[in-house]
């Protein structure tokens, strides 16, 4: 039983510290990602129709910013403003082909776009829009709903949430795409850490035999509209889980060392309990605690 409990914690703490480091997207938020995500903002132009769900309702002045390791936002930049010359090769293969089934050349796609992503080390990508408008000037109808969520328990915004999901269903048009599997996971509305409403959005797809998932989570911060989103083509590592990435603070980048050197020196201690209490073994403590400080 210790054996198991030891091996529990250790696969805990590997969890925590996928999470090295905390990035500050130019004061407008805080995110706690792996050590080899860094951000870059993007014009809001190139993607505006692509987002185009998610920005019709923030207003114009909209500020738009991919994270992830570089070989994933440059995937994802090219998908988007230049995605013809990025599937031509592709394209150009399939040409060349005699299917001699829909079936049969699905198939090929498939194994052509699972090999382009890998040559590309795509592993997903996390976007962050952040609005510098107040969403009561932006959209008043989308305000007045969020104020009368301030109001409700969360069991009136469970039932909301009913609602409001039957309707996102019909805005995306879930059911009109062809050839693309496509739901709503997950739906959920809830009070955050700063007690603003946020709403907590899954999507999975499936479209040429490859999985596609995106998270989305939006809140007023200010009353000024934050979505912070994830899209996984695939397999991919270090972007699920987004809500739980966000820092809530106003915080300079020193705050936010001072407060990752407080979960070092708690988490160390934490360790040192377990090794006397005998979960862990000299041997696994000194690898876990090797793993903490790096």
């Amino acid at each position: 039983m210790k054996k198991l409990l030891g091996i529990v914690v250790l696969g805990l703490l590997s969890a925590y510290n996928s999470f090295a480091k905390t990035i500050n997207i130019e004061d407008k938020i805080l995110l706690n990602v792996p050590e080899n995500f860094n951000y870059i903002k993007i014009e809001t132009d190139e993607v505006a129709d692509y987002y185009e769900e998610f920005f019709s309702s923030l207003g114009e002045d909209v500020a738009f910013y991919y994270v992830g390791t570089d070989d994933s936002i440059e995937f994802a930049n090219a998908l988007i403003n230049d995605q013809d010359k990025l599937l031509e090769p592709i394209m150009k293969k399939m040409e060349k082909k005699n299917f001699s089934t829909e079936k049969s050349m699905i198939n090929f796609a498939s194994k052509e776009i699972k090999k382009l992503m890998k040559k590309s080390k795509y592993q997903g990508v996390i976007w962050v829009l952040v609005s510098e408008e107040n969403l009561e000037d932006a959209d008043y109808d989308l305000f007045e709903t969020v104020e009368s969520l301030k109001n409700m328990n969360q069991a009136d915004m469970n039932k909301a949430a009913l609602e409001y999901k039957k309707e996102i269903k019909d805005e995306l048009n879930l059911d009109g795409i062809e050839g693309l599997d496509m739901k709503i996971s997950k739906f959920k509305i809830e009070k955050n850490k700063i007690n603003s409403p946020a709403f907590d959005l899954k999507i999975a797809a499936n479209m040429f035999n490859i999985n596609w998932d995106m998270e989305v989570y939006g809140y007023l911060k200010n009353n000024k509209p934050i979505i912070v989103g994830s899209e996984c083509i695939g397999k991919c590592k270090g972007v699920s889980g987004i809500k739980n990435m966000i820092v809530y603070s106003d915080s300079t980048s020193a705050n936010t060392s001072s407060e990752s050197s407080s979960n070092i020196v708690d988490n160390l201690k934490e360790l040192n309990d377990l090794y006397k209490s005998g979960v862990l073994t000299k041997e696994e403590f000194e690898k876990a605690k090797k793993k903490l400080l790096n």
